[in-house]
């Protein structure tokens, strides 16, 4: 009987190059489906080119996870095509999920769920867009870099010494090897239990020292210099004006540590957590997270020893805000408590308000909405009840426009989970804007991306681009790394729309003044 004599270009290849054999009905061959059983239970082994592919670098220009997700899914280099149903099982999550994620019909900015669906692909780091805050630093563990502020003892020679040390660690290090350390913050149970210790009574200097007090015309040139840095820090910014602060700070504590106790050195004390504040909100503008959070605290602490436990408080409220913009609104919240609670007898209308805005915050991105509208309430009560006359300077900022303001802006997030609560979030930030000095050229442009990023979730992308295209021109001027974020935020939220024109013209535009 005659051998069968097909024709080899009739047998079916795998992607491989091998024929598959006949009685195989798949499209890959035994050896193929062999090793990419592994796949079912998670994502293959890819090589590095894998990441250079057309689809995915787009993806990560765009900071869009769900394009990135598709981007994956459809790459040629898979042996066998990956199904929603797969990649859900792997993410964890449900195709439905899955399927609005890569539509864009949701967009992905819970920063965990970002960290975890990266961490499942196996995205490398170099390729992440969003992950400011990885490593969990640990108290008291041996590090090269500045010194654990968190560790140092709670006592006022070693609060001077250890702002000294770090002043001057600061102003070693380029901004290169600043921006490397940027990721690395402390968080969790590691952050909130040693600042827990602002609770309780300091051990005061001694108040005799060979060296002599601090004299009131050295303390009042110390706060006419604190005066002009601190017009410095509200223009955010890196280099030059963060150094001076630095400088300042150093030579303060170095002076500080020699000074006896008594009525001077706790002002200049106070003077110290002013310029640290200061130093704080600078790295914070510039995304040097790491360091904010080491100034913060020590601005905390510096605040005790100067007696001020309501600038203490103010500034837990700032490390609060610090937590909100990396994604950790539970650390953020045990922050604002821990405030709150040492000012529950001292604290003046206007501290409390703030931290109840502060708290407002922390329900606004947990999707509370219940928790929020009651604590905005009392915020607005206690503002109501202030006497802008007798509140202390460091307060004077937190005007009635900073108040709708911060309301209109976590309205805003609250509408994320519950989009009816846009239309609040409109209202309180145009009457921010007609309450807002002129002078506040910052706040004002923050307000406005805040007004447009209302505008994109109550689905009225022409008028939000609009906005952002009117602000534009002064965010150009504004040597603000905060207000560049707010503008990538803006363009990331918009990226569902980039089909119509004026949203892509204006995502190209905020892509420009990034890059320039």
């Amino acid at each position: 009987m005659p051998m069968d004599t097909a024709r080899p270009s009739s047998r079916r290849a795998c992607p491989c190059g091998a024929f598959i054999a006949a009685d195989n009905t798949d499209r890959l061959c035994h050896r193929c489906r062999r090793n990419a059983r592994s796949d079912v239970h998670g994502p293959p082994a890819v090589p590095d080119d894998f990441w250079d592919h057309p689809a995915i670098t787009a993806a990560c220009a765009d900071r869009d996870m769900g394009a990135l997700i598709s981007a994956y899914r459809h790459h040629p280099r898979h042996l066998s095509r990956i199904s929603q149903d797969r990649m859900a099982g792997w993410l964890g999550i449900s195709q439905a999920q899955l399927s609005r994620y890569e539509s864009g019909e949701n967009q992905i900015d819970r920063l965990d769920r970002l960290r975890h669906f990266a961490l499942v692909l196996g995205v490398p780091g170099d390729r992440l867009w969003f992950d400011r805050v990885v490593i969990v630093a640990r108290v008291g563990s041996p590090d090269t870099g500045p010194p654990d502020v968190l560790a140092a003892p709670w006592e006022a020679t070693c609060i001077a010494r250890s702002v000294e040390e770090t002043a001057r660690s600061d102003l070693a290090i380029s901004r290169r090897a600043a921006l490397t350390g940027a990721a690395a913050v402390t968080v969790g149970s590691a952050l909130v239990e040693p600042l827990q210790r602002w609770l309780h009574p300091l051990q005061n200097l001694s108040k005799w020292s060979s060296h002599a007090a601090i004299s009131e015309e050295e303390l009042l040139a110390l706060q006419r210099v604190a005066d002009g840095l601190r017009g410095w820090g509200g223009r955010g910014g890196y280099g030059l004006a963060r150094k001076a602060v630095l400088g300042q700070l150093d030579e303060l504590a170095e002076r500080l540590q020699r000074a006896p106790a008594g009525p001077t050195t706790e002002r200049a004390f106070f003077i110290g957590a002013e310029l640290s504040k200061v130093a704080a909100s600078m790295s914070f503008d510039a995304g040097l997270h790491n360091a904010a959070q080491r100034y913060y605290v020590l601005a905390v602490r510096m605040a005790k020893a100067g007696h001020n436990d309501g600038f203490a408080a103010l500034c837990l409220a700032a490390m609060a805000r610090q937590m909100f913009d990396l994604g950790r609104p539970e650390d953020g919240l045990e922050l604002v408590q821990l405030g709150q609670y040492g000012t529950r007898r001292t604290g003046t209308p206007t501290l409390k308000a703030l931290l109840l805005t502060r708290e407002a915050w922390a329900y606004a991105q947990m999707g509370k909405v219940r928790e929020f509208h009651q604590v905005v309430g009392m915020a607005q009560d206690s503002f109501s009840q202030r006497d802008a006359d007798t509140e202390p300077r460091y307060l004077h900022s937190f005007d009635e426009a900073e108040l709708e303001g911060v309301i209109g802006a976590r309205c805003r997030d609250l509408a994320r989970h519950d989009p009816a609560q846009a239309v609040f979030a409109e209202q309180h930030i145009r009457r921010a804007l007609e309450l807002r000095d002129p002078s506040k050229v910052r706040n004002r442009a923050f307000d406005v991306i805040g007004l447009a990023r209302t505008k994109m979730v109550a689905g009225d992308p022409e008028a939000a681009c609009g906005l952002i295209n009117e602000v534009l021109p002064t965010a150009a001027k504004l040597s603000s790394g905060r207000v560049l974020r707010k503008l990538e935020d803006f363009a990331k939220e918009a990226a569902r729309h980039r089909h119509i024109r004026a949203v892509q013209e204006t995502r190209d535009a905020i892509r420009a003044i990034r890059t320039a």
